[in-house]
């Protein structure tokens, strides 16, 4: 009994000593095989550096960006969002390092990582030292303090992670007095799945600002208080909300003053795929939106939109938006051919459009002139056809054919005699409309290629 009570000590002994040689080992294999995944994916490791103890590790990797297309097209995979063409010139051959740290322990911490970029493109950084030298230096130690960081501590297990994006409160003046500042405080995220492309992220960020500056001209860009949700799990089945407190835009120039100003937006989207059917929906709504320049001012109350799509074939909607997210990159006959016949091939299918709510409760024009709300609701189907190809080569006008659509508009009075003022239309739309003592309505219906409004036929 004693023996087998001290064999077992002494096991557990030698696992405790061992666990951290063991631990360090499957951290290096994961990192190995997630080195490799970046190499397949343009991104590709330029150095590396190791400080180990016992119980924990530090390492400190280098990568470049060297192909920024295969990278995108990566992420495309596992998120909607578009990168711009600007950023991905900004990082094409850009330096990222990278500082990990974990415990040699399997599992018995979070992994801290923290990523930056150490220099943009390296063309743009090499055009900019020649042309604007002092602009290259400022951004040279700007980058150098890593102004830009993720701080991410990620759970191996759950797969989940949290982290922060470090303040960045940077000015820069330029040459003739020109003052450049920006500013991003108080940014946080948690989420889970793969860190470059999660299932499921949250961001809050608390101040973002832009601004630049002269002694005649002024321009300021400031979202307060913005708050998003998103899940992913395909191009087509994923839910994204997202709620901003302000948005400000600001132009001011010695021929201009434009003001814009956003309160209370909300944006909530989502797409799903059932029975190898999507169904697309995005709804808006703004609390508040004014506008204010030397020509013109209105605002804009409880301004609402919700439109889905519905019943769209799946294998051709993502042919399709495959292609047109090309054809933003390469513009070449071909592809313009392919991106036409993957449509024809989407609206052979059959699909319907639905628009609930595109209104708002009060527009008012220049401070003083309310013209009272607007309402809007429509239902669009384009029927299935499997002879729509065959049809669309002796005229683009048969589509009409398949096309049914109804919708209402409800106009308050005063909007409505702003609309057809001035307008040579006004009598005939008058001749259409239905009217009560507050509003003007219209009911608008298609079918058969047939136009009506307010039940009398459109000649």
């Amino acid at each position: 009994m004693k023996k087998t009570t001290l064999s077992i000590s002494l096991l557990v002994i030698i696992l405790i000593v061992l666990a951290p040689l063991i631990g360090n080992s499957f951290m290096q294999k994961l990192i190995n095989e997630n080195i490799k995944n970046l190499a397949a994916n343009g991104i590709v490791l330029k150095s590396q550096k190791e400080q180990s103890s016992y119980l924990s590790t530090k390492k400190h990797f280098e990568f470049i960006l060297k192909n920024s297309d295969a990278f995108v097209n990566y992420l495309r995979a596992y998120s909607k969002t578009k990168i711009p063409e600007s950023v991905k010139t900004l990082f094409q051959r850009a330096i990222i390092g990278v500082d990990v740290e974990y415990s040699n322990i399997p599992f018995s911490k979070a992994i801290i990582l923290e990523i930056y970029p150490r220099t943009f493109s390296k063309k743009l950084m090499q055009q900019m030292q020649v042309k604007s030298p002092d602009i290259y230096k400022h951004l040279k130690t700007f980058l150098d303090a890593k102004g830009i960081l993720y701080h991410i501590e990620y759970n191996l297990l759950s797969e989940d992670f949290s982290g922060f994006i470090q303040n960045i409160d940077d000015a820069y003046t330029l040459q003739k007095n020109k003052k450049i500042s920006m500013k991003l405080l108080d940014t946080h995220f948690r989420g889970n799945g793969n860190i470059i492309a999660p299932k499921s992220l949250k961001i809050t960020v608390n101040t973002i600002k832009f601004n630049i500056q002269d002694a005649a001209n002024n321009f300021t860009f400031n979202i307060d208080d913005l708050k998003s949700a998103s899940t992913f799990t395909s191009y087509t089945h994923y839910s994204s909300k997202s709620k901003i407190h302000h948005i400000n835009l600001s132009l001011q120039t010695p021929k201009e003053n434009v003001n814009i100003d956003i309160n209370n937006l909300h944006v909530n989207s989502f797409s799903k795929n059932k029975d190898k059917k999507i169904t697309l929906s995005s709804k808006t709504s703004i609390e508040d939106f004014k506008f204010h320049s030397q020509k013109v001012n209105f605002d804009i109350e409880n301004l609402n939109t919700h439109v889905s799509m519905q019943g769209l074939e799946a294998k051709s909607f993502e042919t399709f938006i495959k292609l047109f997210a090309t054809s933003n990159k390469v513009n070449n006959a071909l592809l313009q051919v392919e991106l036409r016949s993957s449509l024809t091939h989407l609206l052979s299918h059959g699909f319907k459009i639905e628009i609930p709510d595109i209104s708002c409760s009060k527009f008012t024009l220049n401070k003083v002139r309310d013209l009272g709300s607007v309402k809007i609701n429509a239902d669009i189907q384009i029927k299935e056809d499997k002879d729509l190809i065959e049809k669309l080569k002796i005229s683009p006008m048969l589509l009409l054919s398949n096309l049914s659509a109804k919708a209402d508009i409800k106009l308050a009075n005063a909007m409505y005699l702003k609309i057809i003022e001035n307008s040579p239309m006004a009598p005939t739309i008058a001749s259409y409309a239905k009217k009560d003592a507050d509003s003007v309505y219209f009911h608008i219906l298609f079918d058969d290629s047939r136009l009506m409004v307010n039940e009398k036929v459109i000649k």
